[in-house]
């Protein structure tokens, strides 16, 4: 019969880290599952991490065309997928034992929604830094995610199947490298699609330097365009409006924070330009003071 919730985990070289994942999904008090570990292309021992599990709920799958990206493992397991549910697990991230059988729960409570989100535990290298609480849900989420920010995360979501299936997954291409995530849940919600959101704590998300949206800074830019994209398909035209200029000016601030932690001073000063462009105000202070530390 098939399982209840499809786990999936999308993987590259993290066998260290990797086992603490798996085990996690082993801890949950919730018994219908399966595990797809999906491997793209590691060239570390991560078969045989995945291998010496001796749970038949458990499945490596190696992904003949790897990619930089999480979108396309990801995919190959949601078309194997046999369960009702997807629950998107990453590598270096750990559930608690209640996870699944609590979003399970909600989502047999809400039939009407299509995923539940929940809370996060943030931790890095091994120290509590914050909990995120997602959400809230609104009914203009659409424009919510287009003009205001992402109010969810991967890790945190269990999503029904049937629905993911529908909308394609994610999306592939390399221009949206590391903020796919963002937008499915912008497509989801443009086809008015109900996301639940509650406040328990299910989950951590481990910072450990090896996180991509933390460690390439490019993540940023590849963010700007997918927003903007978005955005204008939204409003089907190919001039922004003053409200999406708006959101613009503080994504291109966004990214000119991300190069200024990594010392890329003129990238930092290129998006602040582009920010200025959009005509926000309380911004050319801001570019004077980075102009007057860099030139």
């Amino acid at each position: 019969m098939p399982s209840a919730v499809t786990v999936i985990i999308g993987t590259y070289n993290r066998a260290s880290l990797l086992s603490h994942a798996i085990d996690s999904v082993l801890r949950q008090t919730f018994r219908d599952w399966e595990l797809l570990v999906v491997d793209n292309g590691s060239k570390d021992h991560t078969r045989t991490v995945v291998t010496s599990y001796r749970d038949t709920r458990i499945r490596y799958i190696l992904n003949d065309k790897p990619t930089g990206s999480c979108a396309a493992p990801r995919n190959i397991a949601i078309q194997q997928a046999q369960g009702y549910y997807v629950a998107l697990l990453d590598d270096d991230d750990i559930w608690y034992p209640d996870k699944l059988g609590v979003c399970v729960r909600e989502l047999e409570m809400h039939p009407q929604a299509a995923l539940v989100c929940h809370a996060q535990r943030v931790v890095r290298d091994g120290r509590f830094v914050t909990v995120n609480v997602w959400g809230p849900w609104s009914h203009d989420m659409y424009e919510r995610l287009l003009y205001e920010r992402n109010c969810l995360s991967p890790g945190a979501v269990v999503i029904r199947t049937e629905i993911l299936r529908r909308v394609g997954g994610f999306d592939v291409r390399e221009a949206y490298l590391g903020c796919d995530d963002y937008d499915l849940w912008i497509r989801l919600a443009r086809t008015s699609a109900m996301f639940h959101f509650i406040t328990d704590v299910l989950a951590e998300f481990r910072i450990t330097g090896f996180n991509g949206s933390i460690s390439d800074p490019y993540h940023a830019i590849r963010m700007s365009g997918m927003v903007e994209n978005n955005i204008l398909q939204f409003e089907n035209s190919l001039v922004l409006s003053p409200r999406g200029r708006a959101r613009m000016a503080v994504v291109y601030v966004f990214v000119a924070r991300t190069f200024l932690r990594f010392n890329k001073w003129r990238e930092a000063f290129q998006y602040l330009r582009k920010a200025l462009s959009c005509g926000m105000p309380g911004l050319r202070r801001l570019a004077r003071e980075v102009t007057t530390r860099v030139f």
